[in-house]
Parts: C-alpha cells; sequence; structure tokens
C-alpha cells in the first residue's frame, strides 16, 4: 500500500470519530426525543383517564341527587317529568332511567330514551343489576341515532323512612364524550398533534375515538391493540400494525381506576424523528465535503514531500534487509526533513556493518558454553527428579503408618474397655443364674440382697459402655448435642462445691468468675462433664497436692489476625473462656502433642481409659468452640475452653428433669405399637413397656408393621421406631404411617449416631431415646409422647436436639 494511500486512509480515520460523535448524538437525541414524547403520550392518557373517572364520580352524584327526589323514590307518574327536567341540565347524559334492582323492571325514565326502554332494555341492564356498586356497562348503540351510549348504573338508597334501593341508570353520549376529549387533548406541539386517543370498555369496544374518522361507524379496537386492554398497570409500548407501521402506544387499561374503561393514545413514530432525520442529513454533507477536501490536499502534498523521500529509505533499507550493508540512501531535495533522516540511517549501516563483524567472532563462542550449561542443568534436574519421587514415597509410606498406628491404638482400647465391661455383666449374669430360687431351695433376705448386688454391678458395667460410646462420640464430634444458652458462672460454682468434695483436702479450689460473662450457646451437661473431667486430670496431676485455679472471661477473635496472642484454628468471634489451671507436673512436649489423641494416657493400667482429653475436644469442636493447652513439665498446665457466646440476653436456666415415679398396677392402658428387627432389644422393650402399664403390639421390620396396623381393632395411641432395620429404617416407616393418616406420637428408640435435622422433621418425630436406656428413661419418653398427643408437649424435638 502506498504511503499517499496511508495519508488518505489517516484522514478518514481523523474524520472517523466527528462522524462517530455525530450518530452517537443523533441516537441520543432520538431516545431523548422518544422517552420525552413517549411521556407527553402516557400523560394525555393519563388525563383522558382523569377525565372519564371524573364523569363517573359526576354520574355518581347525579345518581344520589335523584334519589333523593320524593316521585323519583317512589315511582310515581311524575318521575319520568322529573329524570327529565334532571337531564337538561346535564349535557353529557342521553337520558336518564330509574331501575327497581328487585325485579329488574324499568320504573321510568326521561325524554331521549330509547323506545321500548320499558319493555326490552337489552342484557347491559342485566349485567348491571348483578353489581352492587358503580358499574359501567358495554357500548349501545342505536341504529337510528347517531353514535350511541355507555350506560353507567349507580346502586343508591333514598333518605327518607320508607327509602328504597334503587339503580340509576345514566347513559353517557359517545358524540359528547368524543368532543370532551377532544378539547382536553395536547395540541400545541407539532408531534402531538398526530396522536390518536382512544376510549374502549373492557372488551375492546371503542366508546369514543379523537381524531374518529367515520363518527357514525360502531368500531371494535384491532387485535394487535387487545392486549393493552388486560394489561395489570399502566405503560407505554412501542407496536407495529399488520401495515408494518411503527407508532408508540400508552394505554391506561381496564383494571385500573376507573374500572371498566381502559385509554390508548397513540403516535406513529416517524413523526417523532422527522426533524431529527433532517438535521442529520444536512450535518453529514457538510461533513462529507471537508473530508473530500481534505483527501485531496493530502494526497497532493503526500506524493510531493513524503512518497518520493520515502522511497528512496525504503530501497535502501531493502538492501540492508538482504545483506548488503555497503548500500546508501541519497536524498536530493535539500529543504526536505527527511535529509537528516537519511544521514542517520547512512550512519547506522555502517555501524551495523563494522558490529556484524563482532557478533560473528562472539556468536561461536556463546554457543559453546550455552551447550555446557544446559548439560549441567539436565543432569540437575534429573538428580531432582529421582530425590522428589523418592520423597513421596517415603511420605505416602509414613502417612500410611501413622493412619494404621492410630486406628490400632483406637481399636486396641475401645477392645479393652469393652471386654473389661463385657466380662463384669456376663460374670454377674452367671453368678445371678445361680442365686435365683432353686427348686426345694429356700429364699433367704441374704440371697435377694447378693442377688440385689450382682444387678447393680451388671447394670453400672452397662453404663460404662453407654459412657465409653458418648465418649467415642463426643471425640468423633458426632455426639447429639442439646444446646442452649447457658450461665457458665452459675454451672461452675454448683460443680466447684461438687469438685472440693470430689478433689479432696489436699487440693486448694480457687475460683476467679467474670463478673459480666455472656451467656453460652452448649449443653450444659456435656460442659459440666467435660470441666470436671479435667479437674480430675488436675487432681491426678498434683499427687502432693496443689492449688486448682478456675477462670473465666469473655473473648472477641478478630477477624484477620488482628488479635493479639495465639488462639489456634478458632474462626474469628465472641468466645467465652473457661481456663482450667494446676500447679501440678506438667507435660512434656511430646505429651502434650498427644494429648488429644483417643485412649492415650500416661496413667498406670486401670487408672483412666485415656478418652478424657478426647471427650473436651469433641465436645469442644462440635459445639463451634475450641480447647487449647498450654503446659510446661514441672510448671504446672492450664486447659483453656472456648466456647460460642450464646446471642440471648439472659443464660437460660438448667434445671433437671424431673424424677417420674413409676405407674401402679391399676394404671389405665394405652396400646403402644413396638417396632425393632432385633428380637432380644424388641423383647426387653415390649416387658418394660407391659410393666409401664401399656397394652403392646409388636413387629419386627416396616412390612410387617404396615400390615399390622391394618389389622388392629384400633390404631395405636403411642409408637417406638427403631432406625437402623433391613428394607424400611424407622424414618421411612415413620413417613409411611403418617401417609396412612396415623396421627399418634412417634419416637425413635436407636444406637445410631448420624441422624440430621431435616431426617427428624420429615418424619414427625416427638421423641429420640439412645440406646442402651433404662425403663425409668422409656417412662419418661412414653410421658413426654402422651404429653404430645393431649397438646400439651412438643410437637416435634426441640431445636438443637440433633446435629445435622
Amino acid at each position: 500500500m502506498k504511503l499517499s494511500t496511508r495519508l488518505v486512509l489517516l484522514i478518514l480515520g481523523c474524520l472517523l470519530p466527528i462522524l462517530t460523535a455525530q450518530v452517537y448524538s443523533q441516537v441520543n437525541l432520538y431516545a431523548e426525543r422518544h422517552g420525552l414524547l413517549s411521556g407527553l403520550v402516557l400523560r394525555q392518557a393519563e388525563l383522558a383517564n382523569a377525565d372519564m373517572a371524573s364523569i363517573l364520580d359526576a354520574t355518581r352524584e347525579v345518581g344520589i341527587l335523584a334519589a333523593q327526589f320524593p316521585e323519583i323514590q317512589g315511582g310515581t307518574p311524575g318521575c319520568a317529568d322529573r329524570l327529565t327536567a334532571l337531564r337538561r341540565g346535564l349535557a353529557p347524559y342521553r337520558f336518564l332511567a330509574v331501575v327497581a334492582p328487585a325485579s329488574g323492571t324499568v320504573v321510568c325514565a326521561s325524554a331521549g330514551a330509547p323506545l321500548g326502554l320499558t319493555e326490552s332494555h337489552g342484557q347491559w341492564l342485566d349485567d348491571m343489576l348483578a353489581a352492587h356498586d358503580l358499574a359501567i356497562g358495554p357500548l349501545v348503540s342505536e341504529p337510528d341515532q347517531d353514535g350511541g351510549f355507555v350506560p353507567i348504573g349507580v346502586p343508591v338508597t333514598g333518605s327518607g323512612p320508607n327509602a328504597r334501593p334503587l339503580l340509576v341508570v345514566a347513559a353517557l353520549s359517545t358524540d359528547w364524550l368524543a368532543r370532551h376529549l377532544e378539547s382536553g387533548m395536547v395540541d400545541h406541539a407539532s408531534p402531538m398533534a398526530r396522536t390518536a386517543l382512544t376510549v374502549t370498555d373492557r372488551k375492546g369496544a371503542v366508546i369514543a375515538q379523537v381524531p374518529d374518522p367515520d363518527p357514525a361507524a360502531a368500531k371494535v379496537l384491532p387485535d394487535w391493540l387487545k392486549p393493552l386492554v388486560g394489561r395489570a398497570r399502566q405503560g407505554v409500548e412501542t407496536l407495529t400494525d399488520p401495515d408494518g407501521h411503527t407508532l408508540v402506544a400508552a394505554f391506561v387499561p381496564a383494571a385500573a381506576a376507573p374500572a371498566g374503561v381502559a385509554v390508548i393514545d397513540s403516535l406513529p413514530l416517524p413523526a417523532m424523528t422527522t426533524d431529527i432525520d433532517q438535521a442529520a442529513f444536512q450535518d453529514l454533507l457538510v461533513i462529507g465535503g471537508a473530508a473530500i477536501v481534505a483527501v485531496i490536499l493530502a494526497w497532493v502534498a503526500g506524493r510531493r514531500f513524503i512518497y518520493r523521500p520515502t522511497q528512496a529509505l525504503l530501497q535502501a533499507a531493502r538492501k540492508w534487509r538482504e545483506g548488503d550493508l555497503s548500500a546508501r540512501a541519497s536524498i536530493s531535495d535539500a529543504g526536505s526533513e527527511f535529509v537528516a533522516l537519511s544521514q542517520s540511517f547512512n550512519a547506522m549501516a555502517a555501524g551495523l556493518q563494522a558490529r556484524e563483524m563482532e557478533r560473528r567472532l562472539q556468536s561461536s563462542f556463546l554457543e559453546a558454553q550455552v551447550a555446557e550449561r544446559t548439560r549441567e542443568l539436565s543432569e540437575t534436574n534429573n538428580r531432582l527428579q529421582v530425590e522428589i519421587a523418592g520423597r513421596e514415597k517415603t511420605e505416602t509410606a509414613l502417612h500410611q503408618a501413622q493412619k494404621l498406628q492410630a486406628v490400632g491404638q483406637l481399636a486396641g482400647g475401645i477392645a479393652h474397655d469393652f471386654n473389661n465391661m463385657l466380662a463384669t455383666v456376663l460374670g454377674n449374669l452367671e453368678l445371678m443364674e445361680r442365686r435365683v430360687p432353686q427348686p426345694g431351695k429356700p429364699w433367704t433376705d441374704s440371697d435377694a440382697e447378693k442377688l440385689q448386688r450382682l444387678i447393680e454391678r451388671a447394670t453400672g458395667a452397662v453404663q460404662r459402655g453407654g459412657a465409653l460410646t458418648s465418649r467415642l462420640l463426643a471425640f468423633s464430634r458426632r455426639q447429639r448435642l442439646a444446646a442452649r444458652p447457658t450461665d457458665i458462672n452459675a454451672l461452675l460454682q454448683e460443680l466447684i462445691t461438687l469438685a472440693s468434695s470430689t478433689l479432696g483436702r489436699r487440693v486448694q479450689v480457687t475460683a476467679e468468675l467474670h463478673e459480666a460473662l455472656w451467656p453460652a450457646m452448649v449443653d450444659p451437661s456435656q460442659v459440666e462433664a467435660a470441666i470436671l473431667n479435667l479437674c480430675l486430670n488436675a487432681r491426678d496431676a498434683m499427687p502432693e497436692g496443689g492449688r486448682l485455679t478456675i477462670n473465666t472471661g469473655n473473648v472477641t477473635i478478630e477477624p484477620f489476625g488482628t488479635q493479639p496472642g495465639s488462639h489456634g484454628d478458632l474462626t474469628p468471634g465472641h468466645y467465652v473462656q473457661v481456663a482450667i489451671s494446676d500447679t501440678g507436673v506438667g507435660m512434656t512436649p511430646e505429651v502434650r502433642a498427644r494429648a488429644f489423641d483417643p485412649f492415650f494416657t500416661t496413667k498406670g493400667p486401670g487408672a483412666g481409659s485415656g478418652l478424657g482429653l478426647s471427650q473436651v475436644y469433641g465436645m469442644a469442636r462440635q459445639s463451634g468452640g475450641g480447647v487449647m493447652i498450654d503446659s510446661e513439665s514441672g510448671k504446672g498446665t492450664c486447659v483453656t475452653l472456648y466456647l460460642p457466646r450464646a446471642h440471648a440476653t439472659e443464660a437460660a436456666v438448667t434445671e433437671a428433669p424431673p424424677d417420674l415415679a413409676l405407674p401402679t398396677p391399676g394404671s389405665p392402658r394405652e396400646l403402644v405399637l413396638v417396632v425393632d428387627d432385633d428380637s432380644a432389644v424388641r423383647q426387653v422393650t415390649v416387658e418394660m413397656a407391659r410393666d409401664l402399664g401399656c397394652d403392646v403390639a409388636q413387629a419386627s421390620g416396616g412390612e410387617q408393621a404396615m400390615a399390622m396396623v391394618d389389622q388392629l381393632p384400633a390404631p395405636p395411641k403411642l409408637i417406638l421406631l427403631d432406625y437402623a432395620m433391613p428394607g424400611m429404617n424407622g424414618l421411612q416407616l415413620a413417613r409411611e404411617l403418617r401417609e396412612r393418616g396415623i396421627t399418634a406420637p412417634i419416637a425413635l428408640v436407636t444406637g445410631y449416631a448420624e441422624l440430621l435435622d431435616a431426617d427428624i422433621a420429615a418424619g414427625q418425630l416427638a421423641g429420640l431415646l439412645r440406646k442402651p436406656f433404662t425403663i425409668r428413661e422409656l417412662h419418661a419418653l412414653l410421658a413426654q409422647l402422651r404429653a404430645a398427643a393431649n397438646g400439651t408437649g412438643a410437637s416435634c424435638l426441640e431445636p438443637g436436639l440433633i446435629e445435622g
């Protein structure tokens, strides 16, 4: 492409922003005009709608006024004359009529009413009789009259003692309405003079049109405009008619006040843009002429002052590119600015010619150095790849060994503790079997006492097993917490009294409780167990005695590490801090690193299970807080609990549930449905329920339970379901029973840990009982279900009992 051509394109490029700005200005002007005229069109439609509302309000006043005349109220012969006299002062109305709503007959009508109105008034009057407020009827056209009328019904009641309800019908003249709307149209702006204003009823029949091309013809709104009548609110839309003409239509639908009348005002789009198009055409002519002159001048100057000198430089540069650095650029025009440029290029070519020789000498030397360095880097990279692969294998083997060690330690601890408990249960059961009454052997009080002790030892072993399971769940953070706002200071004051007697006289207990301590959102029983566990650990760490200090305080963890000090992995927020410090032997760094591991203990055999700190850690993390240990060998230990702050203004007062007395043999019996796939557990549950005064129906699974419900003489009053059953689990069975119409309270009796709040809500459960359980716990659950059935208790589990 020649340089002169480039200059022409440069000139056109400079003119392009001007053209773009002109187009942008025209587009903005068009959009502004479109928005302005759209607003004017909508305003004109709103004014016409306001006129219609005023006309209807005036019609209502006419109806109320007419009802005040005795002859109209009583339907006497002077009624028609009174209506005629009243109508003479009201130009908008074709006639006035009074109708009896009860019979639908026309009582009287003024002059100008259609012939035969009293005998046959048409469907429009029947529609008005069904309305209880001012109603607008459809457009009525009269063959012998120009135009038509719109009936407006006003139900009224006179003020006299014998007043009766009447329907005053005022026939609004469409000719008068068209003239009235035309007088109120905006006609001072030339585009607005071309608007078309149309008033229709709710079915699209045209009541009035301005301007009206054919006043004598009855008209219906075109199909492409009818949707505007049924819109929910007023607005402006751009539409295209069947002939392809675009127009802006502003509408106030029939649903707006006054209801039953729609107003549409339309303006052809070309009327909005005529002056804009003329101005744009003139501007383009001026810009185009200037562009042509600029292009011609640029082409002539470019040929003379730029193209010829540039060609000389390009020929020299072409030879330099081909390797001939001895070529030089020669320009004969002494007055051209390209002379200095050609001299600089010639000097540059001479310098390049000299440096080319130096470059060739250095190139061979650099190539040898690069080859040697590349070989060294390749050897180093190969060694690194081998070392990385070996390290990955070593880390994988180490992680696997650590996992196996932790699982082995956990399994060994569980097996050891459960075997001890099972041995205790089995031994006591065998001894009970030998001590039960035998045929021919007398039974003494001593035998009863021995049997009672055996039962107590077996029961204690089972309870220890349940406590071990609870600790494992707390460590794994799957234990169910009934979190609620709790006053930690009040809980500690009761616990310190218990701990002082339990820890012994050699341990001095000191409490430093914060006066304005926040309430904590925790399970009080779990926190109490955790703190008591920490106190017992502190006592064992001080065999010669010492001082135990319990501190409380409020702590705020700021985001982005702005809080001084380290708080582990706690998330930013507000916490209640409980610190238990002792002056015992402390921990070595190795012991402190494994303090939260399950079944890890430094105590002797039988002195501890190794789950105490694991349970504390699990409870704190599941509650939304954390726990930290600060200890040094020989200098004591401080364990700090961080519990989440409750948003309640006062801590909830925790009270122990009442100890319900077991029922007497004469208690009223009720039918209880027990479903459990484990026959031993089911039989125990059934016998307990019978001892508690209940009639029991039992099933081993969901399908058997569904079949049994249909065969029972009466629906069960209470339902106890196991969760983990083959086929249909307890929650699925609960939903099936609800779909069958069973409304009895349902409780889940389970040892399963992972239950979600969504599952509990879907089953519409009224209670939850954890295995293993005692007969008193079952009695408390049945009492809770009875309260739910009677409407005096909660219909579902309280929030926070199950954690998702």
